[in-house]
């Protein structure tokens, strides 16, 4: 069984940062009151002193008292972890949105990625700073063009519609038994993508 776990985050075209192009929309309060979100370079290739990484931000589950800022890596599809370990490595992240037809699809993936149970900070050297929970050598990263997002071997199940998929949570780990068939398709539509990647596509501003 494949590690995998799937995160709903705001809808962007090049999650690149936040600009007058590429705004995030469908991501909950923050981003509407905000206009900004925590997700918004989770397709970002950032060079590094082991290389070239993508960090990727998803909102950990609210708890009653209200955010944990802990990711439940315990619970992740076939990962094994302990409610005492701080990551896990070598799990396929889906990244997920509500795009701007109302349909919850994937936008891209990150293969070989770690998982942190704690938000960790990235720090440029401008002082600027990022927030994440996922990391993965960009050479493992896809980030799904704008249109081929629309396509339906791309839809990510929504559990009032389906009976398994995303609820409240933006976290989805895809335990349910009746979901097993549409993981194993979509994990084989993964494994066979062989088209374009806008990891290194950019906002007309940024190019």
């Amino acid at each position: 069984m494949e590690k995998v776990l799937f995160c709903k985050i705001a809808s962007m075209i090049w999650y690149k940062g936040v600009c007058q192009k590429d705004k995030p929309f469908n991501g909950g309060k923050y981003p509407r009151e905000t206009g900004t979100c925590g997700e918004d370079r989770n397709f970002m290739p950032v060079q590094t002193e082991t290389g070239e990484m993508c960090f990727g931000f998803v909102e950990p589950k609210r708890g009653r008292s209200g955010y944990t800022n802990q990711l439940r890596i315990e619970n992740i599809r076939g990962a094994n972890a302990r409610s005492t370990d701080d990551a896990i490595e070598n799990i396929c992240v889906i990244w997920c949105a509500t795009t701007d037809l109302n349909e919850t699809s994937v936008m891209g993936w990150y293969r070989n990625a770690t998982v942190y149970r704690e938000i960790q900070e990235l720090e440029y050297e401008n002082g600027d700073t990022q927030w994440y929970n996922v990391e993965a050598k960009s050479e493992n990263c896809v980030l799904l063009p704008r249109n081929t997002r629309h396509k339906h071997i791309w839809d990510a199940p929504v559990a009032k519609n389906k009976g398994y998929g995303f609820g409240q949570s933006m976290l989805w780990y895809a335990s349910e038994p009746e979901a097993e068939s549409f993981v194993e398709r979509l994990l084989k539509n993964i494994e066979e993508y062989n088209d374009a990647n806008w990891l290194y596509e950019y906002p007309p501003e940024m190019r």
